[in-house]
């Protein structure tokens, strides 16, 4: 099956994602004098990458889905963006917790893209990810 180029150019920046949910979990530091840095890195990566995708699909996704009937699908997107939001506003005050947190809340979220959501608009559209192999 042909995918869509929106759909294309969406899993690119998921992949984008994964390896920073990857990077995240490297940088989570041992010296808590060096998590200032890390949270404000995943901070300005997350304003840089993923603000914009998060707005593109909510403008352009999101309506395909509850128009397929899938409303289910587009109201847990529209709460895992919110909660990714929260996770990035909250490493305003670093934490160890917040950074694992972020990073595992975008590895399961992009998962949930492109195995289900990706699934219900084009089958056979989605690409596999395994959170489990990051």
């Amino acid at each position: 099956m042909t995918r869509s180029p929106r759909l294309i150019h969406l899993s690119h920046e998921h992949a984008s994602a994964l390896k920073l949910a990857l990077a995240v979990r490297a940088l989570t530091p041992d010296d808590p004098t060096s998590l200032p840095a890390v949270a404000q890195r995943i901070r300005d990566t997350f304003e840089r990458e993923l603000v914009g995708h998060f707005e593109e699909e909510e403008k352009h996704v999101l309506p395909r889905l509850e128009a397929a009937g899938r409303a289910d699908l587009a109201e847990r997107t529209r709460r895992d963006h919110d909660r990714l939001r929260e996770l990035a506003a909250a490493l305003a005050n670093p934490s160890v917790e917040g950074v694992r947190a972020f990073a595992a809340a975008l590895t399961a979220h992009v998962a949930f893209e492109e195995n289900i959501v990706w699934e219900a608009l084009e089958p056979g559209a989605g690409m596999s990810f395994d959170p489990d192999a990051i």
